[in-house]
């Protein structure tokens, strides 16, 4: 499933997502985890983002450099692009692209940039069944805020509809609508809330509607009830989490595979 903590790609965005989303897990949005020094439970937790030897590397840019070569050649393949943007994940972790506590370097930016290119060539295809390891390397990449992402939510949240249709979850389908309302998409977010209500066991309706409701107040600046804007309207409650340069990048032990979808 898509918030299997066995998967390597969403430990980012969760770390991110959790600076306001503390409160919320006491509201009953369970799927966002907990999270507490260099990792958030829930959705995406345990992975992060560097390492990865010469050797790897040169693993990475060859894979790159074949994927190229055959989306410029055969534009509408759509494994070729996949295998393109899994390549370009890959190469996004690598040291020279990503420094821990600091960010996305000028190299891995460009690295970004190109990647979701790849996804938005890749998507546009509309694959019968999408590369879910692609889709949520750019959940993560995309939706999480600096330093440990880069807030394209609008990205994040296309991503995060090919997981959702995927895998049809309340937790799912609440960080759609997260995204959604953060990409300002106002009315798909509301969709997706609406989506992720149905799935809600009915005695925790209540909690999640006004969880969603805080997020969608947080996402327009809202002001809450004591007048501070953001998901709680007061300030902010840890609530035992942190948010940490470490990345997340949906779960946990999964590998940074050139998978071609």
């Amino acid at each position: 499933m898509l918030f299997d903590l066995r998967s390597r790609h969403r430990r980012r965005v969760v770390k991110g997502v959790y600076v306001f989303l503390a409160v919320l897990i006491a509201a009953g949005l369970i799927g966002f985890g907990v999270g507490s020094g260099s990792s958030l439970g829930g959705l995406f937790s345990n992975a992060g983002p560097g390492g990865g030897s010469g050797t790897a590397a040169d693993t990475y840019f060859k894979a790159l450099a074949a994927a190229q070569k055959q989306t410029k050649s055969h534009p509408a393949d759509a494994a070729a692009w996949a295998a393109e943007g899994n390549a370009l994940y890959n190469i996004s972790q690598l040291p020279d692209h990503y420094v821990t506590s600091q960010g996305f370097t000028v190299a891995g930016l460009q690295t970004l940039a190109q990647l979701k290119q790849a996804w938005n060539r890749y998507v546009a295809l509309t694959p019968a069944k999408p590369d879910q390891h692609l889709a949520e390397a750019v959940a993560t990449l995309f939706g999480d805020q600096p330093p440990v992402g880069i807030a394209d939510y609008k990205t994040a949240e296309s991503a995060q509809e090919v997981i959702a249709e995927a895998q049809p979850t309340q937790t799912q389908y609440e960080y759609l609508a997260y995204f959604a309302y953060y990409a300002k998409e106002i009315t798909r977010g509301d969709l997706a809330a609406a989506r992720a209500l149905a799935l809600t066991p009915k005695s925790g309706r209540a909690a999640a509607q006004a969880s969603l409701t805080r997020i969608k107040d947080a996402a327009l600046g809202i002001a809450g009830p004591t007048g501070a804007s953001g998901s709680t309207g007061s300030s902010s409650s840890s609530s035992g989490t942190s948010t940490s340069s470490s990345s997340t990048a949906t779960s946990s032990s999964a590998t940074t595979s050139t998978s071609t979808g």
